[in-house]
């Protein structure tokens, strides 16, 4: 008797601690009331507010580009298919002003100071600034390299001094053996160097070709200056893909866990070991602010809270890393980006620098 005593004293026990774990992990998993209006984040459906919406504008194979102009207008441009690039233009108001679209690769455009030009066609276009569609010829200078040293550095000179933009193309020619007369064995000139130098003066385009060392004139953190198309972003010299603009529109309330999964990964190159992390699944909930109206998101992702390297604060405290996936390779959330200024009557927003939504 005493045996089964003891036997059911522990069943009992045993019966009590699973009940209290699993109330535990259930108060775990309930989410506070205050969350529960807030919306999926999700790019097929227009998310309202009061009265104003979030709706995409634009979704790009590859990170979209954004330029102010002088009249408030923002160029929206990006890849939508591998070798179509589309350019939209916003006016102040929020509406949609004018398209391009124009057939090239990516390596062959360039989005300079807001004019846009095919380097490889040896076009360009002012469609930004006055609508138009029509190519523009890009003059070129010393295309046949009959220039010497001096007159070569007078024309860099002139142009550090005026160019309002500026990209450097470097190009390196290896000829083919050549036979020469007789039995002697085929003479190859050694391999050439050379750059081209497409830069904006005013309104016009030009593209100098020179054999000079154009590093002294240009320097790297220059050139990245002058494609620096981001208005949600600053040139940073601890992150190449920039350093988010903090705002105080964007208040991230609240990280929702749920149960934690073990997550294997490999140990990258060579013969690192893999290893296993804990990640929780979960939702962020986050208010963005636009005039006196509050869209509240939510977005599944993942937290890793053995590293601190976000820029995501709750409450004022780093909760750790999120990602996107769980999956190599990792997607990493740095955190949403938002832009306004007082002369737009609208906001551009993003989760993904590959997607723009449009706020009015």
């Amino acid at each position: 008797m005493k045996i089964l005593y003891i036997v059911a004293l522990i069943v009992a026990v045993v019966f009590l601690y699973y009940l209290i774990s699993k109330k535990s992990a259930a108060a775990e998993d309930q989410l506070p009331e205050k969350f529960a209006p807030y919306q999926l984040l999700d790019s097929s459906t227009i998310i309202r507010s009061g009265i104003v919406q979030m709706s995409l504008l634009l979704e790009s194979k590859k990170n979209i580009e954004l330029f102010l102009t002088s009249q408030n207008n923002i160029i929206v441009s990006g890849f939508t298919a591998e070798k179509e690039k589309s350019f939209i233009k916003i006016a102040p108001d929020g509406k949609v002003s004018d398209t391009l679209t124009l057939m090239s690769r990516p390596e062959d455009m360039l989005f300079l100071k807001g004019f846009i030009v095919n380097t490889q066609a040896k076009q360009y276009y002012r469609w930004s600034f006055n609508g138009a569609k029509t190519p523009i010829s890009i003059s070129a200078q010393n295309s046949d390299f009959d220039w010497d040293d001096e007159k070569q550095d007078k024309q860099l000179a002139y142009i550090v001094k005026h160019a309002a933009g500026v990209w450097v193309d470097y190009k390196f020619d290896s000829p083919v053996p050549e036979k020469i007369a007789g039995e002697g064995p085929q003479t190859t000139q050694g391999v050439s160097g050379y750059a081209i130098v497409t830069y904006m003066i005013g309104e016009e385009c030009f593209q100098f070709y020179t054999t000079l060392n154009i590093s002294k004139y240009f320097s790297s953190a220059y050139l990245q200056e002058m494609l620096w198309n981001n208005l949600f972003k600053r040139i940073s010299h601890h992150r190449l893909d920039g350093e988010i603009i903090s705002t105080p529109n964007l208040n991230y309330r609240y990280f929702h866990k749920l149960k934690p999964e073990k997550v294997r990964f490999s140990g990258g190159g060579g013969n690192a070991p893999g290893f296993t992390k804990r990640l929780y699944p979960g939702y962020l909930f986050t208010d963005v602010v636009f005039r006196n109206d509050t869209i509240k998101l939510k977005e599944l992702m993942y937290l890793d809270e053995d590293w601190h390297a976000s820029a995501i604060a709750v409450d004022g405290q780093n909760i750790g890393a999120l990602y996107r996936n769980k999956v190599q390779p990792i997607a990493h959330m740095d955190g949403y980006l938002y832009y306004t200024n007082n002369h737009l009557q609208y906001a551009l927003f993003t989760n993904n620098e590959q997607k723009l939504y449009l706020i009015k």
